[in-house]
Formats: C-alpha cells, structure tokens, sequence
C-alpha cells in the first residue's frame, strides 16, 4: 500500500483512514465527515491532493507538439494560462483527462486527477519520439494542496497571495520564504497549491491553521468523494477505463473539433452519426446493501450495467453512486443490484441526450 508524502502528519490527525488506486488516504479528520462535508459548501476545506499526477513538457516546440496531440486548442494559451484538455488513443478512447497549462512558451504542464499511469506516460513519450521536447513524470517533486469553499479566496489572500486568480490563472507566490503557485482552477472549484514536496508539510500546518481560523476544517477522501460523485465527476480507474469515449463519461466538453490531434476522426464521427452505446448515470438506492464499487446492475435476469464509485449523498439523503449502463436500459424502470435491492438511474446534471 503506497502513502502520501503527509502520511506521517495524516496519522496524527486522521480519524479514518480510506484506499483508492493502491494509495492509503485520509478519510476523514476529527470534525467527522458530515461536518468537513459542509465546511466545503459553507466556509473552506483544506484537502490533500498529493496523490495527483503532474507531467511536464519541456522544449521550445512543446506547445507545437501538443497541439498536435492533446485534445484542446492549446496556441490560444497566454503564459500561466490553462484549459480542460484529454489524450486520445487512434481509436479515440480516453488514455487520460487533465488540465493543461503553459507556464511558459518552452513549459507545458499537465495536472491529472489521479496519480500518474505508465500507460499514459508511454503513450505521451510515444507521440513525442520525433519531437525534441522531453516528457517528465514530476509527481514526486511536485505537491498539490487544494482550498475550496466560498471562503478559499479569503484564506489564499491570508496566506499571502497577492490576488485571486480566475478561473485557468495561474499566479506565484512567497508565502514564509517559500514558492509556491495558485491555480484558480473550474471544477469541482476552488483553488489548487503547487509546492515543492519537501516544503508540504510547513505548508500543510500553516494551512490548516489559517482555514481553522475562517471556520473552516481539514477534509478528508470520504467528504471529497461525496462531492465528487453528487458532483458527476467520474474518477479514471474506478468510474472508467482507457476502453471508454469521452462522452460515455461526460468529458466531452474538453474535445475540441475544429483541428486534428490523434483521436480527433473518431470522435467528430460519433459526434455527427452515433449515439453512445453506454453511459454514465447518477444510481440511487434505498439501502447500501450490495451498492459497491464494480457490483452490477440488472433488469430481470439481464445485466444493465455497473456501479462505480459510491457514497452517502448528503444532498439526497440516500446511497449514490455513479453507475455505466447499456443504451437499452436507459430509460428502464425495473433495474437492481444482484439480491434484488431496487435503484433508480438519473441523468447527470446538465445532461440528456
């Protein structure tokens, strides 16, 4: 089982401990998770997103490169600027979702939701074999914390950001003799700190106090999730896989289909001719029984689908998962989990077909 660079502080000071992608996280601090839950919505929760890859690309042709590449139209980038972006197989299947930024002309940067994949790296070295850029793995000497909340700006200000950044900005700072970024970043909000990792755990303390002082709370995985999924933010390797499309997964937004880049043919087909033959769903139930990760769905005796990740929606007052189901039960009224507990699949907010 591998840790978070925190992993000693975290043992001071978690309540629960969780698991996802071979890591051991926090699940929760003192407060509990109803109450870190709400600090995210009413004042400010403090997370550790260490676990997240970040790649760097370097060379004087790497936004060239990308662009050739990446899913996003990256010449529109000023310096310090930064998109919702996707690397596609030839086969337009999703490899990995990021946002990309460019800290400089010759400095590209790519920020993944979950920890790095070495087939992700293969695939972007691959691509970059005929160009003269270099394709850098810099998860262990790159750190992220996140603030989010409708009091992050305010607790970012305290901790000696000049301004807020908007939403893809990113801004340097000093904070106590040490350098760090802010990235103003689109969803699930909020704000994400780059610092080197052998600064985090100052940071992490320093942090944590100034977000106390704003009535706010360190935020373990489990009220993370929770927003997550209510959120409709599948999570690579536990929601999907490299097997799925971007709009299986409501990650079509991040396409863009007026240049070439590897995948784009496939997409822009099933844009104009096609329907997604499964997709994913918000999955309510009446009880927890049987609603885990990689359970499956069925109408009678027919399998309809599989539940991803899980929690107890705190909006909705019941069990919640993110579920893929086949085209031909999506408007079925009779699905259940295996012993029969009935769900209820809704589409996810801001989507039909």
């Amino acid at each position: 089982m591998r840790q978070l660079p925190l992993a000693d502080v975290h043992r001071e000071d978690a309540r629960t401990f969780s698991r996802a992608w071979s890591l051991e996280l926090p699940g929760s601090f003192e407060a509990g998770v109803r109450r870190e839950y709400a600090a995210l919505g009413e004042t400010v929760g403090l997370l550790d997103e260490s676990y997240r890859g970040v790649i760097d690309f370097l060379g004087e042709d790497a936004g060239t490169f990308l662009d050739k590449v990446v899913s996003s139209p990256v010449p529109v980038l000023d310096d310090r600027g930064g998109q919702d972006s996707c690397l596609l197989s030839a086969k337009g299947r999703l490899l990995g979702i990021f946002t990309l930024w460019r800290l400089s002309s010759a400095h590209f940067r790519a920020v993944l939701c979950e920890p790095p994949r070495d087939t992700l790296l293969e695939g972007l070295r691959k691509y970059a074999l005929l160009s003269d850029i270099e394709v850098r793995d810099v998860t262990a000497e790159l750190s992220i914390l996140a603030l989010r909340g409708p009091l992050a700006a305010a607790v970012l200000e305290a901790v000696g950001a000049a301004a807020s950044p908007g939403v893809f900005e990113v801004s340097p700072f000093q904070s106590g003799g040490v350098s760090l970024d802010c990235a103003g970043v689109s969803r699930p909000g909020g704000y994400e700190l780059w610092t080197s990792s052998t600064e985090l755990s100052g940071l992490w303390a320093r942090l944590q106090g100034l977000v106390e002082d704003a009535d706010g709370l360190p935020v373990g995985w489990e009220a993370s999730e929770t927003k997550r999924i209510e959120a409709a933010i599948a999570a690579f390797g536990r929601d999907y896989d490299d097997d799925f499309f971007p709009a299986e997964v409501d990650e079509d937004h991040r396409l863009n289909y007026e240049k070439c880049y590897v995948g784009q043919e496939v997409v822009a087909r099933m844009r104009t001719y096609g329907h997604a033959n499964r997709k994913l769903f918000h999955l309510f139930s009446s009880t927890d029984t049987g609603l885990s990760e990689g359970s499956k769905v069925y109408c009678d005796s027919l399998e309809a689908g599989r539940v991803g990740t899980t929690c107890h929606s705190f909006a909705h007052s019941r069990p919640l998962a993110l579920a893929m189901i086949q085209r031909k039960f999506f408007n079925s009224n009779s699905l259940h989990l295996e012993g029969g507990a009935p769900v209820e699949i809704v589409e996810l907010p801001g989507r039909g077909e």
